[in-house]
C-alpha cells in the first residue's frame, strides 16, 4: 500500500492519545473504518484539527511496518460546527457514528454517502432532527442488506392488509405478520407507520425528511426505529440509553 494516502471521510470519533496528540476513528470511502493519530492536536495551535462530524478530504501517512496512520493534512468540506454546539444535535449525530462503527460491513462509500447527507441534513434541518433520525436508520438497514419488503411478509410470503400491524421475526431478522412472529411485544410497526416508511423508502433522503408526520406519529416511529436499531445493532449502543435522542 502506498505510504501516502488521500482519501474522503467523515471523524466519528477522537480521543486524546498521550498529552498532545488525538486518536480518531475516521471513515474512509477507500479504507473503510480505520484509527488514524493526528499529532500535536490537543495542544498546537499549528496541527490539523479534525473534530468529530468533519467531513472532508484526508491526506493519511501509512507506516507499512507498524499498520497505522497519521493524519498529515486535512482539506475541509463541511466542519458540522452546528452539531456540536447543540446537544441533541450532538447526541444525534453521535448516534450516528456509534452505530456506523458498531455494524460497518464494508460498504465504506455508501456508509460515507448516508452519513455525510444526515449530518448536512441535521445542519441545514435542526428542526426535523428526528425525521433525519428515522430516516438515517430506515437507510442504514437498506445498505446493511436487512430491509425488508414493508407490503408483504417475508416468511410466507403473504400481502399484509391496509390497516394491518406488523410485528417482528428474530428468526428472519426481519418484519413479518403476527403468525410469523416470536417478538411482538418488542417491534410492533402499525399501519400507518409501515405505509409511511413504505411510502420514503423510494424518495431519496432530502425528500423523505421534508414528509411532515403529526407528533403522535413521530414520537411512535421514532421509539420503533430506535428499538430495530439497537435489535440489528450486535452491542449496547451507549447514545440511545443517554435519552436525549
Amino acid at each position: 500500500m502506498e505510504r501516502n494516502i488521500t482519501t474522503l471521510g467523515i471523524v466519528l470519533h477522537s480521543r486524546r492519545w498521550g498529552q498532545t496528540n488525538r486518536r480518531l476513528k475516521l471513515l474512509s470511502v477507500d479504507l473503510g473504518i480505520v484509527d488514524v493519530v493526528s499529532y500535536g492536536a490537543q495542544k498546537s495551535l499549528k496541527a490539523v484539527k479534525a473534530e468529530v462530524f468533519c467531513d472532508g478530504q484526508f491526506f493519511l501517512y501509512h507506516n507499512p511496518v507498524k499498520g497505522d496512520y497519521t493524519l498529515k493534512d486535512l482539506k475541509a468540506i463541511a466542519g458540522h460546527e452546528e452539531i456540536r454546539e447543540d446537544l441533541a444535535l450532538n447526541y444525534t449525530g453521535l448516534f450516528f457514528c456509534e452505530i456506523l462503527i458498531k455494524v460497518h460491513g464494508g460498504e465504506n462509500a455508501a456508509e460515507y454517502r448516508l452519513l455525510s447527507k444526515a449530518l448536512d441534513l441535521l445542519t441545514t434541518a435542526p428542526e426535523r432532527r428526528v425525521l433525519v433520525l428515522i430516516q438515517f436508520i430506515h437507510r442504514l438497514s437498506e445498505v446493511l442488506g436487512i430491509r425488508v419488503d414493508l407490503d408483504r411478509c417475508p416468511v410466507c410470503d403473504r400481502a399484509y392488509e391496509r390497516d394491518e400491524i406488523v410485528y417482528f421475526s428474530s428468526s428472519a431478522g426481519s418484519q413479518c405478520c403476527q403468525q410469523c412472529a416470536n417478538l411482538e411485544r418488542t417491534l410492533i410497526l402499525p399501519p400507518g407507520a409501515r405505509r409511511y416508511l413504505s411510502l420514503t423508502a423510494t424518495m431519496d433522503f432530502e425528500e423523505a425528511v421534508a414528509v411532515d408526520l403529526n407528533p403522535g406519529a413521530l414520537k411512535r416511529i421514532k421509539a420503533y426505529m430506535l428499538g430495530y436499531a439497537q435489535y440489528f445493532c450486535p452491542s449496547q449502543l451507549t447514545t440511545l440509553s443517554s435519552g436525549l435522542l
